[in-house]
């Protein structure tokens, strides 16, 4: 899961921090890991990498949520603004 940060396509150099990309990649991972369990419980290949995301890449996620989840109210709404910032500047051009 070692994937680039997520940076805005109007290149204004904003981009999710490391937790930020670790967490969204995580997340992205597992629904897909979870909904191709479903789709075929007994498939090999799924549990492969199933394990090999549970090896590698939950711990490290869960210490950048965690991290993210400790973020004070104040540092949150300081994101969020920045965020909404260059949410605003890729819609003006």
């Amino acid at each position: 899961m070692a994937a680039a940060p997520f940076t805005d396509p109007a290149g204004t150099g904003r981009r999710a921090d490391a937790d930020e990309t670790r967490v969204a990649c995580a997340r992205i991972a597992a629904t897909r890991l979870g909904t191709a369990l479903v789709r075929d419980p007994l498939d090999r290949t799924v549990h492969e990498q199933m394990r090999q995301f549970l090896d590698r890449d939950s711990e490290p996620a869960l210490r950048s949520w965690e991290a993210l989840k400790a973020r004070t109210p104040q540092e949150l709404k300081a994101r969020i603004a920045e965020l909404l910032t260059a949410q605003a500047q890729r819609s003006a051009s």
